[in-house]
Formats: structure tokens, C-alpha cells, sequence
């Protein structure tokens, strides 16, 4: 599977109850992006390992995908504005894994994963 295939399959799987709840009144089918960060990067991490990082954008933190030295964002098209991930941090993604983000990313890669078989 390319990287390409995997956000084909991910923009078909995003859902508005997948979205992060503080965005979630927010999301729509023309920015099924938004509120997918955290879940997209650990899908990501699963297939093409690399790390997960996390920056913040406007005040709101952000999680993308740095792999072999390259950044990785397939949820970039959330904002309206170039990224700046200078100021990035590396994330445990242990850590990122609160109930509600191991739930939702439970549900995203069941989806995602019926749709790349």
C-alpha cells in the first residue's frame, strides 16, 4: 500500500463522529480533515511506522507524521493557512491515547481497513 492509497482510504472513512468533540459542530464534508489529527498521524504510524509529532496551530494543538527525516500531514487541509512545523515536538503515542482518541481512532482504522482490503 502507498501513502497515497492510505489517504484515499482515510478521506472515504472520515465521518463527523470520528471528529475531535470540541471541533466536532464544525466539521463537513467539504473539511473532513478537521478534528482527524490525532487519529489520522496513528494510523499512519501503523502502516508506515516514523514518528508521530505534534505542533500547535492558532493555539489548537496539531499531530502529523514525520517519516525517514520527512513531514507527513494528511490532515493539513484542515486549516486555511500554511503550516509552520518548525517549533514541532515528538509525541509518545501512548500518550496520545486518551479513551476518547483510542475509541475514535478504533473506529477510523475498522473503517479504513475494509476499504484497503
Amino acid at each position: 500500500m502507498t501513502l497515497k492509497e492510505l489517504e484515499k482510504a482515510l478521506l472515504n472513512s472520515y465521518e463527523k463522529e470520528l471528529c475531535y468533540e470540541t471541533v466536532r459542530e464544525n466539521w463537513t464534508e467539504e473539511n473532513k480533515t478537521l478534528g482527524m489529527c490525532a487519529i489520522t498521524s496513528l494510523i499512519v504510524n501503523d502502516y508506515f511506522k516514523g514518528e508521530i509529532a505534534k505542533i500547535k496551530v492558532d493555539g489548537i494543538s496539531h499531530y502529523f507524521n514525520i517519516i525517514n527525516d520527512s513531514i507527513v500531514d494528511l490532515t493539513a487541509s484542515q486549516f486555511n493557512k500554511k503550516i509552520d512545523y518548525k517549533d514541532y515536538k515528538i509525541i509518545n503515542r501512548e500518550a496520545m491515547l486518551t479513551d476518547d482518541t483510542n475509541n475514535r481512532y478504533k473506529k477510523l482504522k475498522e473503517k479504513v481497513t475494509k476499504k484497503i482490503k
